[in-house]
């Protein structure tokens, strides 16, 4: 009679700790689960701040290197398509905005700063220097006038880019400095 007592009792402790087991394995996969779409999720994330860096970077070169880069005329400001040619899809239809750019700051260039050794000026600087400063009118430059200002200035240009993915509420800001020669009054004017 001892003996079958004991085994009723050992029949509902085994129940208890085979539920108390089963418990665990499932908070086990559901954390399994959620970790994995939180991984999903930042991956996620880390591909569209790729791909719109990318496609900031690729309308800042064309913005670049247009004909209308200058302190008065750039303006794109218009929603244009993430890369030229693409498919245009509910996931890569990309708006990017870029503002005109924003003169940080010029300094006027010395006429030295554009002469060679031999007192030559390049064809490209030549615009920049004054006619007073040229011997004989040919691309040598006076002595005298090397400390002189010359025509063109250096300047400092912020260009930014705004890329937001429509539908999600992803926005990423890429901020691109560009240094370039312009004329000394349009610089004047556009850096004030």
């Amino acid at each position: 009679m001892n003996l079958s007592r004991s085994f009723t009792r050992q029949r509902g402790a085994v129940l208890f700790v085979g539920l108390i087991m089963l418990i665990l394995i499932t908070l086990l996969a559901v954390s399994a689960i959620r970790l994995a779409n939180t991984n999903l999720l930042v991956v996620g994330n880390e591909q569209f701040q790729k791909e719109a860096e990318d496609a900031a970077d690729y309308h800042l070169d064309l913005a670049l290197n247009s004909n209308e880069f200058t302190a008065r005329n750039v303006d794109r400001s218009a929603t244009l398509p993430a890369f030229s040619g693409a498919t245009a899809t509910t996931e890569t239809s990309y708006h990017v905005k870029i503002p005109p750019p924003v003169c940080k700051r010029y300094r006027y260039l010395k006429v030295g700063e554009m002469v060679n050794a031999d007192n030559s000026v390049p064809l490209d600087d030549l615009p920049c220097i004054p006619s007073n400063a040229l011997k004989g009118g040919i691309n040598i430059v006076d002595a005298g006038a090397l400390n002189d200002n010359s025509l063109c200035a250096t300047s400092l240009w912020e260009m930014t880019a705004e890329v937001e993915l429509p539908g999600t509420g992803a926005k990423t800001q890429v901020i691109q400095g560009v240094e370039m020669r312009i004329d000394y009054a349009e610089a004047k004017d556009a850096c004030k």
